[in-house]
């Protein structure tokens, strides 16, 4: 005798391909040392645990936090799984832009919270305040508050302008 061992949907609704509190590009960080992490993006950047999983050793196995509006994806390092820490070093092979309310107190509070500023905020010809920061598992951040609305042309012409300006005179790099 053969077990039928599919189920069957409750629902006629047509499943969401991305998950609702999703949206459809989730970062995941390895770091080492997660649960440090963690408290450091709840208190600094005010995300949420959604979700957390911890291994047998008390490493963090997977974690999900809650942006203002989008999920980022944690663990420890799992070699097994070729999931490995950045190395911690200024050069680094990625950055995440996350918008803030103030990007003032969220940056003194990274910086106090053992993150490396790279120099402190300043409003960007995109209209958007900005600071850039190193956090202690060695990801880099770019951390933006809108501060006025630009047309999309107009942001794309200053934003030559100000490339053409780098051109002569190299300055801090945004994003």
């Amino acid at each position: 005798m053969t077990t039928d061992t599919t189920t069957e949907t409750t629902s006629t609704q047509p499943v969401s391909p991305i998950p609702a509190g999703y949206t459809s590009l989730t970062p995941f960080f390895c770091v080492a040392g997660a649960t440090a992490a963690i408290d450091f993006y709840t208190s600094v950047f005010g995300a949420v645990v959604v979700a957390r999983n911890d291994a047998p050793d008390g490493t963090v196995a997977h974690c999900e936090l809650e942006f203002a509006s989008g999920r980022m994806q944690l663990s420890d390092p799992a070699p097994d799984h070729h999931l490995l820490p950045p190395s911690g070093g200024d050069e680094v092979h990625h950055s995440t832009v996350v918008y803030v309310p103030d990007v003032d107190t969220v940056y003194a509070a990274a910086v106090a919270a053992g993150a490396k500023g790279y120099g402190e905020p300043s409003t960007f010809v995109t209209g958007d305040r900005y600071a850039a920061l190193l956090d202690p598992w060695g990801h880099r951040w770019a951390v933006l508050t809108r501060v006025e609305d630009v047309e999309p042309a107009e942001a794309e012409r200053r934003v030559n302008e100000w490339i053409a300006q780098q051109a002569q005179d190299p300055g801090p790099q945004h994003s």
